[in-house]
Parts: structure tokens; C-alpha cells; sequence
């Protein structure tokens, strides 16, 4: 009867650990996503800096929103959120030194990009946005399915 009790108690305290963690999982992917939704425009609104249809001012509050994000980005994969409705790759987790490289590359460039449109010149703004584009199709490449 001991012995059946305490696998009970096990099995309760178990379930109350797994149902924190799911739902905080669950978290991590939509805040991904909505971080997703912010570069998306961010970067959007600078491409149009960079093509010449937006004035060189409006770059700066853009290009703070995407260093913003990549301050999250690292914290933004917790051990259990590849499960559910996501498509980072199971490499994030299992070459977490790599991520973590393309993590700090994204940052150092969106820090750069960020640099540039404070100081409205145009050349750094292009030229930090290309790095930017670059760190992102890197860690897509790897980190991210289709």
C-alpha cells in the first residue's frame, strides 16, 4: 500500500511539473513567432530606407525593434519548445554552441544596423542591413525548416 501510494505521489508532483513547462513551451513559440512578425516589419520598413523609398530618418526606431529582438533571441529556445507548432529544428538544441555563435553574429550585425540609423548614413545603414540579411539566412539555413 506504501509502495502504491507513493507512486501516486510521484505521478501527481510529476504531472505538475509537465503542465508548467508544456504550457511555458507553448509560450516560447508564440513570443518566437510574435519577435518573427517584428523583424519581418522592422526589416521591411528598412528596406525601404535602403531602396531609396523612405527618408534615412525613419530607419532608427525599425532597426532598435530588431536589436530589441535579437536581445531576446537566445532565451527565446528553452529545452522542451521544439514541440508544437514550430519549425526550429532540433540542431538549435543539440549544437547549442553553433546557435548560440549565430545568436551573437545576429546581434553584433542588428547592433551595427542600429549604429548606422542613429547617425543617418545611408551607406552604413545598407551595409549593416546586408549583414543582418546574411546572420538571418545563416541561422535559417540551419537552425530553421521550411
Amino acid at each position: 500500500m506504501v509502495k502504491v501510494m507513493g507512486r501516486v505521489a510521484v505521478a501527481i508532483v510529476a504531472l505538475g511539473l509537465v503542465a508548467p513547462v508544456a504550457v511555458y513551451a507553448q509560450d516560447a513559440i508564440k513570443n518566437r513567432k510574435d519577435d518573427m512578425q517584428i523583424l519581418r516589419k522592422s526589416v521591411g520598413a528598412i528596406k525601404g530606407v535602403v531602396d531609396g523609398k523612405d527618408a534615412v530618418d525613419t530607419a532608427a526606431a525599425p532597426a532598435q525593434a530588431v536589436v530589441d529582438v535579437a536581445k531576446r533571441m537566445a532565451a527565446g529556445f528553452p529545452v522542451g519548445s521544439d514541440q508544437g507548432d514550430t519549425k526550429a529544428l532540433a540542431a538549435i538544441w543539440t549544437d547549442k554552441a553553433g546557435f548560440d555563435a549565430a545568436v551573437a553574429n545576429f546581434n553584433t550585425a542588428a547592433g551595427a544596423l542600429l549604429v548606422a540609423s542613429n547617425a543617418k548614413n545611408l551607406d552604413g545603414i545598407k551595409a549593416a542591413f546586408g549583414e543582418v540579411g546574411k546572420t538571418c539566412g545563416a541561422c535559417h539555413d540551419k537552425y530553421r525548416g521550411k
